[in-house]
């Protein structure tokens, strides 16, 4: 788990889960940062979706786990020292297996994707 050690949030928006807006804050002297990429630092990909995992599941107060990954595009770079704090917005469907994120933005268009979460047993 990412929350808490690399990052912070608090929900800004709710809507509904189809429109959520979360505000991310990024520890930038987390020791990841100290090899991806020195002097650099780029949140890793891989951290990224974990984030929108933890958060999700947060939000809906469920473990969630990825289950599919259909697309997945990152636009743009996130760099902390850049990007702070990050204001993701959201939006989701609720599924018959459980939840799809359709998009994330993050300022401009973040990635592209769409993923099928599925809460734990």
């Amino acid at each position: 788990m990412l929350l808490n050690n690399l990052y912070t949030y608090k929900l800004l928006e709710e809507n509904s889960i189809s429109s959520l807006r979360f505000q991310i804050y990024i520890r930038t002297d987390h020791s990841i940062f100290t090899g991806h990429f020195p002097g650099t630092p780029i949140t890793p990909g891989v951290c990224q979706m974990e984030m929108v995992k933890e958060i999700f599941g947060d939000y809906l107060g469920k473990s969630l786990f990825f289950e599919t990954v259909l697309n997945m595009k990152f636009i743009n770079m996130w760099v902390p020292a850049d990007a702070e704090p990050v204001f993701m917005d959201l939006s989701a469907i609720e599924e018959n297996k459980g939840f799809g994120i359709k998009n994330i933005y993050v300022g401009a268009k973040f990635m592209d994707l769409y993923q099928l979460f599925r809460t734990r047993s």
